[in-house]
């Protein structure tokens, strides 16, 4: 999307629009590098151009954890926070062409680096491999949700900064997921061990077979 601005022409009086440039979303941005939206923000998180932050959800009931662009990132001219006054409709960022080209020369090194860190653990590969190939055999796509809780029953040992690795999903999402599947197998335990509710006994009378009235 093309952003522009007025500025006054001191020589005329009048008000010229100036473009800004080629703005992108995050999301966008990815788009055009070959990866979906999360992996996008995990790598914008490792170079620290991205940070979360608790705002107000959809629904303005509760707040939601979000991966927004850093204060340090808008005043240095490399994106801005975009709050859309429709009611409804979900806040996000969109980065400037000097933003693009500040990550486009980082973006290879912060790729390896973190293909690296994932690769020299083996569980960690093991893990990755693992879900990438349950992914496949899948139709649908999996949440955040179900990719840590796949990789919470099948890797137990695993650790969440590991599973942030592998899911591209934010430290604080992780650990929502890993909480909440701990509360539901403790919750299904309590059940399954709880004894049955008392239920009125019946007594068989067989006069009553085949007799009708």
């Amino acid at each position: 999307m093309e952003y522009t601005t007025e500025v006054l022409d001191r020589t005329t009086g009048d008000l010229k629009t100036i473009s800004l440039g080629n703005w992108v979303s995050v999301t966008e941005y990815g788009v055009l590098k070959g990866v979906g939206s999360r992996q996008v923000r995990a790598i914008l998180s490792h170079l620290g151009l991205l940070q979360e932050q608790l705002e107000v959800s959809k629904s303005g009931t509760s707040r939601v954890a979000r991966r927004r662009l850093t204060d340090e990132a808008v005043k240095a001219g490399l994106g801005k926070r975009v709050y859309p006054k429709k009611a409804g409709t979900y806040p996000f960022d969109v980065l400037s062409p000097k933003g693009q080209e500040w990550i486009d020369q980082r973006w290879d090194d912060a790729v390896q680096t973190m293909a690296v860190e994932t690769a020299s653990s083996p569980m960690v590969k093991a893990a990755k491999e693992c879900l990438d190939t349950f992914k496949a055999s899948r139709r649908l796509e999996m949440t955040p949700q179900m990719e840590v809780c796949f990789l919470s029953d099948h890797f137990p040992d695993l650790l969440q900064v590991d599973m942030c690795r592998i899911t591209g999903a934010s430290p604080r999402m992780v650990s929502l997921h890993v909480n909440t599947r701990a509360d539901q197998l403790r919750a299904w335990k309590a059940w399954r061990v709880a004894p049955l509710p008392a239920t009125k006994q019946v007594t068989f009378n067989p006069d009553f077979i085949g007799t009708s009235r």
